[in-house]
């Protein structure tokens, strides 16, 4: 069996305007093992789920929270036809340590797919509305927003103030000149806020930042050293929680600070058989249709297989010529692609279409990659 501790691999070109909202790593709209079982519970966690004027929403939170601190996950922009589901996998890390922390949870879907910042505001407002009336008082609320939903908590702390207390802004889209852009904001957060994205994308995040340093609530940068959209694990999502925290607490503004985190050792049950590297599907995302692969980068490299190179995959008696790189962006539309994600596992996708409807991926599947000769 392989077995590799978390490794850094190389910085490489990433392209955002090829990838846009495409690139999804593993943490928000994702469905992991848990949820595909059903709504798994914790027998110390209470959980709920229901539906705001026609939004759906999921919440979770310690047995017996009748009032505290709060955080909000916001998912960014799904297809129209993606399905509507508040999804919440308690079987994250991230979610765990949240709730072992006292945090309630709160996710909503919002009343339909897309982006619309008033209806999206007025569904996360109508969530709080929700809890503080049916569980306790929220007395800390923070507001985490991926993609175009970075961009929603960082109009939030804009433009309504009073619905959280802190925002952290992960890969937002940020235009400081056009109003008509969705992605339009003022640089004037009235809260306090992080903005973590990767380091292939940080311009408009740190021209946001210089922008409102004279503000009264400086937001702070958080840069990611590696390539990619939203491409950060939950180590790094915890200690942006907690920064955030002290800072909101504090009465003082966070600070820059590099954000990259390593996670912990894993056992990746990578086993190697003649000419293949095989492992498992660990998880699927079904909003956008991509697959995530147990190999750790490393054993990957190990093996000589090495980004920049194509590869045959196979599960299910077929096989893809797949090329190993760095985000969806490295290959034509349609085509297949493979890379590391900051958890450090591998993602298996197909550009703008769905890797696990095309190979018929399920978690546990089989995967393997045939080795160079």
């Amino acid at each position: 069996m392989l077995c590799k501790r978390p490794g850094a691999f190389a910085l490489a070109r990433w392209n955002r305007r090829d990838s846009c909202i495409w690139w999804r790593m593993r943490i928000w709209p994702c469905i992991w093992f848990g949820m595909l079982l059903g709504p798994w519970v914790r027998a110390d966690i209470d959980r709920w789920e229901g539906e705001i004027d026609g939004a759906p929403y999921t919440v979770a939170a310690p047995v017996g929270w009748s009032g505290g601190k709060a955080f909000f996950h916001v998912h960014g922009w799904r297809p129209a036809d993606a399905p509507h589901l508040a999804d919440l996998d308690l079987t994250n890390r991230f979610y765990q340590d949240l709730l072992e922390a006292g945090w309630l949870i709160g996710r909503t879907a919002f009343l339909e797919n897309g982006v619309d910042h008033e209806a999206h505001t007025k569904a996360l407002r109508d969530l709080r509305g929700w809890i503080e009336t049916q569980r306790g008082e929220i007395e800390l609320l923070v507001l985490e927003g991926e993609s175009t939903a970075g961009t929603l908590v960082l109009r939030i702390a804009e433009q309504d103030s009073d619905l959280a207390d802190g925002v952290i802004a992960l890969g937002p889209f940020i235009d400081l000149t056009d109003e008509s852009k969705d992605s339009f904001l003022t640089a004037q957060p009235r809260l306090p806020a992080i903005l973590m994205t990767n380091i292939t994308e940080i311009g408009d995040d740190a021209g946001y930042v210089a922008v409102a340093a004279d503000q009264g609530y400086a937001p702070a940068l958080r840069p990611l050293l590696r390539p990619g959209h939203v491409n950060v694990n939950w180590v790094e999502r915890r200690e942006a929680v907690r920064a955030l925290e002290t800072a909101i607490r504090n009465r003082e503004p966070p600070i820059l600070t590099n954000g990259t985190r390593d996670v912990p050792f894993r056992e990746t049950g990578t086993e190697q058989e003649n000419t293949h590297l095989k492992n498992q599907v660990t998880a699927v995302n079904i909003f956008y249709g991509n697959a995530f692969l147990g190999f750790h980068p490393d054993e990957l490299s190990a093996a000589g297989i090495n980004q920049g190179e194509t590869y045959e995959v196979e599960a299910g008696g077929r096989s893809w010529s797949v090329y190993y790189g760095t985000s969806y962006g490295d290959v034509p539309l349609g085509e297949w692609v493979m890379f590391p994600t900051a958890d450090e596992e591998i993602m298996l996708v197909r550009n703008h279409q769905s890797a696990i409807k095309t190979a018929n991926l399920q978690v546990g599947d089989t995967v393997s990659i045939k080795l160079p000769e």
